[in-house]
């Protein structure tokens, strides 16, 4: 679990409540997302929440290596299947010049609008077991604030820090992690 631990010593990361995705199951969207880490050397893996935008993210590795832990929701059906299944083409780090995605790459869905960024992993793993603490993490963008997951906000960049005290704390601060992954750069795009 070396992955597991790096992430867990870093003092910055991007968490992400995981759940289905345009009926494919979760085991199933990291088996395919493994395999592109093995074969191409890296997987795109689209996130759409305004709480982990490129340059968010970017910022986030500049001086350390990233990671993105995934976590379960609070309850069983607390995390809502998303229903859009577009397919991706191109990637852009400034939304001016616009590359085909590497060749071999599995498909890469999801809603394909303006604001359709997705992260860079060269490593991905579902060997891992425990726990994490929310309420040892605050947002990134705004330390004062706690970590919030909500529709529309399931990955959020995170800074290692006590909210415990916080009265805007999340009910659930435990959740099982269900996969690590590890940023590479250049760690986030836009995607269409």
């Amino acid at each position: 679990m070396p992955l597991l631990k790096e992430a867990f010593a870093a003092s910055e990361c991007v968490i992400s409540v995981m759940g289905a995705h345009a009926g494919e199951d979760a085991d199933a969207i990291f088996r395919r997302k493994i395999a592109d880490c093995n074969s191409v050397g890296r997987t795109f893996w689209v996130a759409k929440s305004p709480k982990a935008r490129p340059e968010q993210v970017q910022a986030l590795c500049q001086s350390h290596p990233g990671y993105v832990l995934f976590v379960e929701p609070s309850t069983p059906s607390g995390a809502r299947p998303t229903t859009e299944s577009q397919m991706a083409s191109h990637y852009s780090r400034d939304r001016v010049s616009w590359h085909a995605l590497p060749q071999g790459l599995g498909p890469v869905t999801g809603q394909m609008g303006q604001l359709a960024a997705a992260l860079v992993f060269d490593d991905l793993t579902t060997d891992v077991q425990g726990t994490i603490d929310l309420w040892q993490y605050a947002d990134r963008l705004d330390t004062s604030r706690p970590l919030k997951f909500m529709l529309g906000l399931s990955t959020v960049c995170a800074v290692r820090k006590d909210t415990s005290v916080h009265p805007d704390r999340m009910k659930s601060r435990y959740r099982g992690i269900v996969a690590v992954g590890r940023l590479v750069e250049p760690y986030c795009l836009w995607m269409r």
